[in-house]
């Protein structure tokens, strides 16, 4: 029992050290296509990150540990209600894809909630936030990626087609994207995990570079509302120091960026038609952009994303039935009042994005959240 117990604080190092990380083989079968393109949203994709997590919880089951009776029947709860909108599904194999993922975050913070020692989490995770940040300033700095490929990061320079930039009077910088899809969620997650372990200042002004850094506009103003609750002067000195710059980037949405706006308008429109028609089960999890793939919208091509709302994107997929799962997830663990910001953080960001629910280092995120909520265990030393 004790090497087991060694071997699983290992595993449980190495998931919550690599959990922003993307590194995965990717697969391409027919459902993953539409209109002859490869959407990612809908490829099968076995992560490293997947096959860690696995490890842990192998390692742990042998153990014959205590389950948290609460958190499991609210996880079979929720799967149940992801695993009935497939019945109506138009694309089955997406559904099931996303229900794989979903399965295996939600067995991680099942194992979370689970720990009666949390110890060990606090170590991987600040480490995390920090190579993180490391990176996300250097590839500013550099305008392109580190070729840090062994950790899942994506090729691209400032002149890749539809890279992430932001425009300051003429001048272009590139947006970093740390280990990330996007740098949105980049920012989500130091933004979050910053919140659940971080109290240093040195790493606190390294994490609110990296979040500025990002121009991700609901993460800067979350942030600064957390900001002026806790009474972080010098880190709201910092946000008043590049006022100017922030001005540019929230007001460009009103003028030569509203793009970005004009197409979420466009997809909550079009997921509040779907819900719609099928109300209670909706259209399938995971369907939303084949759903979708019909409808022509802004901009030179069919600009093929999940709606920019988790709550309207449950809505749409997996219909009321699917929303008050998730619903239950969230409700249960801000009862328990142990982590209630990072809830705050995911409530108030999730009804300007989708990552929550779309993308692997989304769910991972939530159900870090979540099975840490249900502990009922401070980890911050």
């Amino acid at each position: 029992m004790p090497k087991l117990r060694k071997i699983e604080d290992t595993f449980l190092f190495l998931t919550l050290l690599f959990l922003p990380t993307q590194l995965g083989r990717h697969f391409w079968p027919d459902f993953s296509y539409i209109y002859s393109l490869k959407i990612d949203y809908l490829s099968p994709t076995i992560y490293f990150w997947d096959m860690l997590v696995t490890g842990l919880l192998a390692v742990w089951l042998l153990q014959k540990p205590k389950i948290n009776k609460l958190a499991l029947n609210l996880l079979l709860f929720f799967l149940f209600t992801q695993v009935v909108s497939l019945f109506g599904a138009a694309n089955i194999g997406a559904g099931l894809v996303r229900l794989e993922q979903y399965t295996i975050a939600g067995l991680f913070g099942l194992y979370l909630a689970s720990l009666q020692d949390k110890k060990a989490i606090y170590l991987p995770l600040l480490l995390g936030v920090i190579g993180e940040s490391l990176i996300a300033v250097l590839q500013f700095l550099k305008g392109s990626t580190l070729g840090l490929w062994v950790l899942g990061e994506r090729t691209f320079g400032i002149t890749t087609p539809g890279i992430a930039k932001f425009d300051f009077f003429g001048m272009q910088f590139l947006r970093p994207y740390g280990t990330f899809p996007h740098p949105n969620v980049l920012a989500g997650y130091l933004l979050i995990v910053s919140v659940l372990v971080i109290r240093k200042p040195f790493v606190l002004m390294l994490t609110s570079l990296a979040i500025l850094l990002t121009m991700s506009r609901t993460v800067i103003l979350s942030g600064f509302l957390l900001l002026l609750f806790f009474r972080k002067k010098w880190l709201i000195l910092l946000i008043i120091l590049v006022a100017p710059i922030l001005f540019v980037r929230f007001f460009s949405i009103l003028n030569f960026d509203n793009l970005a706006l004009v197409r979420r308008e466009e997809l909550i429109s079009s997921a509040w038609q779907i819900f719609l028609k099928e109300p209670f089960f909706g259209v399938g999890l995971n369907n939303f952009i084949p759903a979708l793939a019909d409808s022509l919208i802004s901009g030179p091509s069919r600009f093929l994303q999940p709606v920019h709302n988790i709550f309207l994107l449950a809505l749409s997929e997996t219909g009321l039935i699917g929303l008050i799962g998730l619903i239950s997830l969230i409700i249960w663990s801000i009862i328990k009042r142990v982590n209630l910001f990072p809830w705050l953080v995911i409530i108030f960001l999730g009804m300007f994005d989708h990552y929550f629910l779309a993308l692997p280092q989304g769910y991972r995120l939530l159900f870090l959240v979540w099975g840490l909520s249900l502990s009922r265990v401070k980890i911050i030393p």
